[in-house]
């Protein structure tokens, strides 16, 4: 068996320096990362983020652009608070992509695909996606945070926190170390092609009627660049019917057997 006594020869304590240098600058370095708890709780502050609990609905206009295809639209998102939502990007030269959660049923209206209804992995990831409890971080769905390393991402220095969710997805946000700001996340996201691999940056936050968002979203999906610009964004303006299932997703289920 081998031992290390307190008389070690030299060599001996000099290997066992090298190892421990690491050791030791490891557990210095997670001692210096500030806790995911504080870095959540100063975001969800900073942007006021239950604001949305004191309106019924929301609407929001932006610029969609996909640089690579040279192609640019434009982009609205309407949601009736907790947990409905509709959007609509009208394509030049295609025609309207629009889709929606309602009562628990996704669906798309895709101008080249015609009208499908989202099911299984895809309409669980889009529960999450649709609770605006989960903008703060403060939410039952997530059920352990933990700060991994300090960063640079999305052009900024961070704190990188890693997200367990309840569903069993893992999730990154990276939070700025000047401002708390959520300046980069990723996750694999279930989408119709399977499980996709998704990195979005945030840029440019502003207030926007009392709730500070990302002016600029960038996302990067399975090669293909999505650049979002909010232009417009306003509280309690959404007309129910403005959101209702469409009659081609109807037709779809309820379709008998």
């Amino acid at each position: 068996m081998f031992t290390v006594s307190l008389r070690m020869p030299r060599t001996v304590r000099a290997l066992a320096a090298v190892v421990m240098v690491p050791v030791v600058a490891s557990v210095a370095s997670a001692q210096a990362l500030p806790p995911a708890k504080d870095l959540i709780a100063r975001w969800a502050k900073e942007t006021n983020a239950d604001a949305w609990k004191t309106h019924k609905s929301s609407r929001m206009k932006a610029a969609f652009d996909m640089p690579a295809m040279g192609m640019s639209a434009t982009m609205e998102t309407v949601t009736i608070f907790p947990n409905a939502m509709a959007s609509k990007v009208d394509l030049p030269g295609m025609g309207e992509m629009r889709q929606g959660f309602n009562n628990g049923v996704m669906w798309i209206l895709n101008p080249m695909q015609g009208p499908s209804v989202v099911t299984g992995a895809q309409l669980d990831a889009a529960k999450e996606d649709n609770d605006p409890n989960n903008y703060s971080r403060i939410s039952t769905a997530i059920v352990a945070s933990e700060t991994v390393e300090k960063a640079t991402l999305g052009g900024q220095e961070c704190y990188k926190v890693k997200h367990t969710w309840k569903s069993g997805k893992v999730s990154f946000d990276c939070f700025g170390v000047t401002d708390g700001m959520i300046t980069w996340s990723n996750a694999k996201a279930s989408t119709p092609m399977g499980e996709v691999e998704t990195t979005t940056t945030f840029a440019a936050y502003k207030d926007w009627g009392g709730m500070k968002r990302a002016t600029t979203t960038t996302i990067d999906q399975m090669g293909q660049q999505i650049v979002i610009t909010v232009q417009a964004y306003e509280w309690d303006t959404v007309d129910p019917k403005e959101i209702e299932v469409p009659a081609e997703i109807k037709a779809l289920t309820e379709k008998k057997p």
